[in-house]
């Protein structure tokens, strides 16, 4: 009987050793994909007022073209950096989807 009761403390132990590491495990992945989102989205915020600017940069070319002050290739360069800039938006937003839905799983949501 005395066997049994160390045993059984034994085992005691060793639930709350598993359920604290399950715990700091958790932690961690809810704390990676809330980093990662707020990261993501700060970083679209910056994508979005790099369009702005590459937009603008876009109809002064066209404005410079069209006034004989610049060449067609310098508007399609603009419109080039506006598609790359656009593609990385997208890049990122899948990015901040991704994210999300680790914080989703996480959290102790979806199927399994």
């Amino acid at each position: 009987m005395k066997t049994a009761y160390e045993t059984a403390l034994i085992e005691q132990e060793k639930a709350a050793i598993n359920f604290k590491q399950s715990v700091m495990t958790a932690v961690g992945e809810v704390s990676d994909a809330m980093a990662k989102t707020q990261g993501t989205s700060e970083r679209l915020q910056l994508l979005e007022q790099r369009t702005a600017i590459l937009d603008k940069g876009i109809g002064d070319a066209l404005k410079l073209y069209k006034s004989g002050m610049a060449t067609y290739l310098e508007v399609i360069t603009a419109q080039n950096n506006k598609l790359q800039n656009d593609l990385e938006a997208i890049n990122v937003t899948l990015e901040r989807l991704n994210a999300e839905v680790d914080l989703y799983r996480a959290l102790g949501g979806g199927v399994q």
